[in-house]
Formats: C-alpha cells, sequence, structure tokens
C-alpha cells in the first residue's frame, strides 16, 4: 500500500466551495459523472475479440483441452448476460463513485506555486487552496465510513494514487477465459474461492486511471461509493487536524479573503498564505501576511 504524501492540495476555483469546507468542517466528494473528463473514470467495455463465437475459436486453438467443459459452462447466452452485466457494472461505477480529487506535490514545485493549477481550477487565480493533511483526513473519512454502518470505500484505504496512460489496453481473450475457469474450478469445488486474474486486477485499474495529459497534476483522489446517494456530492465531517493551509489566490478580492481568514478560525493549526506576483518573474510568492 502507497502512503500518501505529507501534504495534498485542493483548488477550489468557486470560493463558496472553498469557504463550505471551512465553515461547515466537512468535504464534499463529487459524483464522477460531474468531473470535466468524459474518459475519467475509465468507464468503455472494449475487448480485442469480437464475439462468443471468437471467443470460442480462441479457447479451441489456444486451450483445447479446456474446450469441453468451456462449451458447457460458457455458452452464447450466458456469455452475452457476462457483458451486459459488466457494462452496467462500469455505468454503476461512475453514477455511484464520488471522490476528492487533490494534488500532491512534485519533485520541484508544490501546487500552490503552480500557475497552470491556478489558473485552470484556482479560476484565474481568483479562488482559493486548501491542502489537507492526508493521515486526518483518512481517519475523519474511516470514522465516518463506520458511522454509516460501513459504506463501501474503494479499496482498503480512502487514498489512492492515480496512474496515467496514453491508452487502456482492451480485454484480451486470455483475460476472460482465465477467469471463467477459476469461476468453473469453484463451481466444480476444485478450489474454495477463485484466484486473482489479470480481469480482476483490470477492473480495479478502471476506477484509478486516466489519460496521461493530466500527469502534471500529480494527482490523489479520496474514493467514496454509494447506490443510495441522490445528490450531486457527499459531505463527510473533518476535524480541525485535516487542514494545514489555506492559499488565498493572487486575484481573489477582499472581501473573499477576510471571508476565509474569519472562516479558518475553525482549523486553529491551519497557517494562511497570501499569493503576490513575484517582483520580475511570471511566478508566485506567498506571505503569511497581506502584502508582505
Amino acid at each position: 500500500m502507497i502512503t500518501p504524501p505529507t501534504g495534498l492540495t485542493r483548488f477550489y476555483g468557486n470560493t463558496s466551495f472553498g469557504l463550505d469546507v471551512l465553515n461547515n468542517q466537512h468535504v464534499a466528494l463529487v459524483r464522477v459523472t460531474l468531473l470535466n473528463d468524459p474518459f475519467d473514470p475509465y468507464g468503455f467495455f472494449e475487448t480485442e475479440f469480437g464475439n462468443y463465437i471468437d471467443l470460442l475459436k480462441y479457447v479451441r486453438a489456444h486451450h483445447p483441452r479446456d474446450l469441453g467443459w468451456f462449451r458447457v459452462h460458457v455458452t452464447a447466452q450466458s456469455w452475452g448476460k457476462t457483458e451486459r452485466d459488466l457494462r452496467r457494472y462500469m455505468t454503476r461505477l461512475r453514477t455511484d463513485t464520488f471522490v476528492l480529487c487533490t494534488s500532491a506535490p512534485t519533485e520541484t514545485m508544490h501546487p500552490k506555486d503552480n500557475l497552470y493549477m491556478w489558473g485552470h481550477y484556482g479560476d484565474g487565480h481568483r479562488g482559493l487552496a486548501i491542502e489537507y493533511d492526508p493521515a486526518a483526513l483518512a481517519d475523519a473519512v474511516l470514522n465516518h465510513h463506520h458511522s454509516e454502518r460501513n459504506a463501501p470505500l474503494i479499496g482498503e484505504q480512502p487514498w489512492v494514487q492515480m496512474e496515467y496512460s496514453r491508452s487502456f489496453r482492451a480485454i484480451s481473450a486470455e483475460d476472460v477465459f482465465q477467469f471463467l475457469r477459476e469461476s468453473n474450478e469453484v463451481d466444480a469445488r476444485r478450489k474454495r474461492k477463485p484466484d486473482e486474474t489479470s480481469l480482476d486486477r483490470y477492473y480495479r485499474q478502471l476506477s484509478v486511471i486516466k489519460s496521461d495529459v493530466w500527469r502534471a497534476e500529480n494527482e490523489w483522489r479520496i474514493m467514496w461509493r454509494s447506490e443510495t446517494e441522490t445528490g450531486s456530492t457527499y459531505k463527510i465531517p473533518i476535524t480541525p487536524e485535516c487542514i494545514r493551509a489555506i492559499y488565498l489566490g493572487l486575484a481573489m478580492s477582499d472581501e473573499e479573503k477576510r471571508k476565509a481568514v474569519d472562516a479558518v478560525a475553525h482549523f486553529p493549526d491551519a497557517e494562511v498564505w497570501f499569493a503576490s506576483k513575484r517582483h520580475g518573474d511570471l511566478a508566485l510568492d506567498l506571505h503569511r501576511e497581506p502584502g508582505r
């Protein structure tokens, strides 16, 4: 299990959303269907073979000793149902999943210094950014998880690190064959439970992979699944330790800055930083007091 970095930052271009976190002491996880990337999370059912006949030909050519049980265990009708079930699974994956998206520091840059992040997610520097303490926030999420009668998490801990790729391979006939053979072993009572297959790993990866055009964001997410939530967000209470710092945008209005400074009183250990243009550079300086 990979441990998250010590600080993870989320930008709030709409300052009311950031102020909502500070004033009401909760984080809002957003339904993934509202994200700006239709490929995130990956939800496309694509195989490298065409249909059941192609799958049967593959088994005949590459696993002839298994052809007998395969033709009995996997029929055209059952494979058609499996395809429909997998497509429904992918639809549910998108509609039932809520996320909190954050950015981690890279070797050369902290998110607070990233002009792209401020411009794209910080509404042209008019918004604010909140740096969360990953360990404290994970504890808050898990406590809420237990209070909600173990509402399902994705994975064994709240934080997941996003993976980046230019493409995502199609499901192979071998993937399907190995998965169905494990199911047959269990049905025949030769095994108590199936071994993990490449298809199991494939579906786990679906939730955490996105295009490599986003690689610079170095993203970590909290992921939550709810089949009963009807709203666009899912809110989880947080403790004072969950926020390490807030960063106020260069072009944020004075009134919004004042509201943020007042609201951060709920998090007494959180630092407040004001952004200004660095003299002579296309870069930001951050100060604990405005104008310094």
